[in-house]
């Protein structure tokens, strides 16, 4: 069962490590995919359009089907711990096949897309298990504080690294060919990726959740699929999370997505788009690096609120006044911190829901509830691509054409105003369901701790 002794400093400070890795892996297909699909791999618009959308779906589906696969896996090494040795290699392995390009354009479409199918659902599972060992490891909550921080640090470093690097080695690895370097920039950094799990996994040999073997379990591991479910339900401190998650992570991808718009017809300067995005992912790092001191000082739920206001009055200054692309950029990060600082309170807040759940009905879905961390992240980047092509078409945009007003109107609502409602939502719902206090946090684990004891 779960150790009680204090954590090593060690797996403390790089409980983030995978995540370092994770980003540097996955950032090929947030920045490359389309374009591999399309401009290296030749495979026709049409069908790449198909492959986006039918791979997209299922990465959504996977999100609670690895949850419940994780929560039914009990290997050897631990429930949780396993899969940071088990799942890498193989989600590396089909990933690469996601990157190759193989056989006539029908043919390389249909390989992507299973290489895309599999690695997510393997991904989606070591991912959950991850994110689930923040909890299983200590229930001290300023530990799983700094963990969370630590592993904000950890994602912030792996995007800013990614963009330092990642075109530069597909042209370097690639010598000429696109599609060859994206396939070896894929190999390398799947094999960085290895290495930050088995780390972690190595650090972790004495914090191992492990419950008896199955047929032995203790009822509170034995869990249905309805029941995994049914912690959905009764817990409305997850339901709030997972909503306000759902509209931040929205709120950054609309943002992402119109920032090219932006910068080529308000402030026309395209050029500095890069140190935009760059700068962004620098604001994370130190947003995570401040967020575990105030957590563990004003709460999770007090910071979390805190900075989604302070995300959304930057925004609305951004709506309102009138900027040249220095004072927009300005505005952008110090508002970001708004984004990054929940980002790194994410982990330990999922970890608190853990606990509801737990207390409210004497079983624990940490693997299953945990999972659902991904859910929010995948849903925004499915319905954003609907909303940016909404405000496109409401402000009568056509490509290159001269900035008019009612352009310039457009895309400042596209990038500021919309975001900024979908924040707001998140804001409102979870003052009203998140109510989980560092009190009430102690108060529900002595509860449970009575429990195991009886």
């Amino acid at each position: 069962m779960e150790s009680q002794r204090s954590l090593k400093k060690s797996v403390i400070n790089l409980y983030g490590l995978p995540s370092f890795g994770f980003q540097l892996f996955v950032n090929m297909e947030v920045f490359f995919f389309a374009a591999f699909l399309t401009d290296f791999a030749k495979i026709p618009v049409a069908t790449a359009g198909t492959v986006l959308m039918v791979t997209s779906i299922f990465d959504i589906f996977w999100v609670p089907t690895a949850g419940v696969l994780l929560e039914k896996s009990n290997m050897r090494w631990g429930r949780y711990r396993s899969w940071l040795l088990v799942g890498p290699p193989l989600a590396a392995a089909f990933f690469a096949l996601q990157f190759m390009k193989i056989g006539d354009p029908m043919m390389n479409a249909v390989l992507i897309s299973i290489g895309f199918i599999v690695s997510h659902l393997i991904w989606n599972i070591f991912y959950a298990a991850h994110i689930a060992m923040n909890n299983s490891m200590t229930t001290v909550r300023e530990e799983r504080i700094s963990m969370a921080s630590n592993r904000g640090m950890f994602n912030a470093l792996g995007s800013i690294s990614f963009s330092m690097i990642g075109a530069k080695m597909i042209d370097f690895l690639g010598n000429g060919d696109k599609a060859l370097g994206c396939t070896l920039t894929v190999v390398a950094s799947g094999i960085v990726m290895i290495l930050c799990y088995w780390a972690l996994y190595a650090l972790t040999k004495d914090y191992a959740y492990h419950p008896k073997a199955a047929s032995e379990a203790k009822a509170e591991d034995k869990m249905s699929i309805g029941e995994m479910l049914k912690q959905i339900v009764i817990n409305p401190p997850l339901i709030g999370l997972m909503l306000a998650e759902l509209g931040r992570y929205l709120g950054r991808s609309i943002i992402f997505g119109m920032a090219f718009y932006y910068f080529k017809y308000v402030v026309e300067n395209l050029g500095v788009i890069s140190i935009f995005f760059t700068g962004l992912n620098v604001v994370c790092f130190f947003g995570a690096i401040a967020t575990a001191p105030l957590a563990k000082k004003f709460g999770e739920r007090t910071i979390y609120i805190a900075s989604l206001t302070l995300f959304i009055a930057g925004l609305i200054i951004v709506w309102v006044m009138p900027m040249n692309y220095i004072s927009f950029m300005v505005v952008m990060f110090v508002a970001y911190l708004g984004y990054g600082m929940p980002d790194a309170l994410g982990v330990a807040m999922y970890s608190a829901t853990v606990d509801y759940g737990e207390w409210k009905t004497g079983k624990n879905a940490r693997g299953f509830i945990m999972s659902l961390i991904s859910f929010p992240i995948k849903t925004a980047i499915f319905v954003r691509s609907v909303v940016i092509t909404g405000v496109l078409v409401s402000a009568g945009y056509v490509a290159d054409m001269a900035p008019t007003p009612e352009l310039i109107s457009g895309i400042k609502n596209g990038i500021a105003l919309v975001p900024a409602i979908f924040i707001g939502a998140g804001l409102i719902i979870i003052l009203f369901l998140y109510r989980l206090t560092p009190e009430k946090q102690k108060e529900m684990q002595e509860v449970i701790a009575a429990r195991k004891q009886g």
